[in-house]
């Protein structure tokens, strides 16, 4: 029952942020809102924004959120310290390059440099120099451009390209539940930045949650989807399959393994969000509370279904 009524309470929220848009997805009518009109430059453009924000931390920019920090800054979630950095620089053996762990300098293009540059307007786009660095954030724009339903995303970069498993990219990085709501916290605060309401923040938070942010999440769309990959993050209700995660592959599901699913050994119940010693809420409240451990059967595909 419990369930039930926060998975109506989703779908309420998630049908009245698509009735303001109308029949646009969330990065088309935040494009059009932002830069005069929708196409594939202005959604480009408006992805590379939220992204440049999120990443290098809008607290000192002219009217900027002081609880933006930045993915590549010091921060708090919850209370607790998050620093991430340590995943991006090199410092850390954690991308997977072949099912092996290693250590590979994404920031070799300027790391948050170019990202102020462009945010203050010094420079109209994000320059980043060839390398890894300008790999990651082309990448970025695109994965994140489908994420926010940009219509044009696969336009983002010239060659085609298929992206990674986000169990499989994750796989060496042992993220928690803290980290994973940190980095989605960073993107909703990004997005408020660029004028999008409550109830879209609400509906990006809890579409992000659900796909990314609990243990054994099934399949979505032969993708396997969770990031939260830690022992103590929660696993996801009430349909678990952890059997597909044992061996992940670069792109799509093992179907033995995506048919076995695991059988609930309780009545399943929402995860709640990480725990705070000091009872303090994340920089952006509409990330914390019952929406960030929605894990989600009915409710995910609601989303889907309204636009997310």
């Amino acid at each position: 029952m419990k369930f039930h009524l926060l998975s109506l309470l989703v779908l309420s929220a998630a049908r009245a942020s698509a009735q303001q848009r109308g029949d646009q997805s969330i990065c088309d009518f935040y494009a059009a809102k932002n830069y005069g009109e929708n196409n594939a430059t202005t959604q480009l453009k408006l992805m590379q924004g939220i992204i440049a924000y999120a990443y290098a931390g809008g607290n000192s920019m002219p009217n900027g959120d002081k609880d933006s920090t930045g993915i590549f800054n010091m921060g708090q979630y919850r209370g607790q310290d998050v620093y991430l950095r340590p995943w991006f620089d090199g410092s850390k053996a954690t991308s997977n390059n072949n099912d092996q762990a290693v250590n590979i300098q994404w920031l070799d293009g300027g790391g948050t440099t170019p990202l102020v540059a462009f945010l203050n307007g010094s420079t109209p786009t994000a320059e980043i120099q060839k390398g890894t660095n300008h790999k990651l954030f082309t990448h970025w724009y695109y994965v994140f451009g489908k994420v926010y339903s940009c219509s044009q995303y696969k336009t983002f970069l010239e060659k085609s390209f298929e992206p990674l498993n986000p169990a499989y990219v994750h796989k060496y990085m042992d993220l928690n539940q803290t980290h994973v709501g940190y980095f989605i916290d960073q993107l909703l605060v990004a997005s408020k930045y660029y004028g999008f309401s409550d109830s879209d923040v609400s509906a990006l938070s809890t579409n992000m949650n659900a796909k990314y942010n609990l243990r054994c999440l099934p399949p979505i769309d032969n993708s396997v989807t969770s990031i939260c990959l830690a022992k103590e993050c929660p696993v996801a209700a009430p349909s678990p399959n952890c059997a597909v995660y044992n061996n992940v592959k670069q792109r799509g599901v093992d179907a033995s393994a995506a048919a076995a699913g695991d059988a609930p050994t309780s009545t399943p119940t929402p995860s709640s969000p990480p725990s705070s010693s000091g009872g303090e809420s994340s920089s952006s409240s509409l990330s914390a509370g019952a929406i960030a451990g929605i894990a989600i059967g009915g409710a995910l595909v609601l989303l889907l279904a309204v636009g997310m």
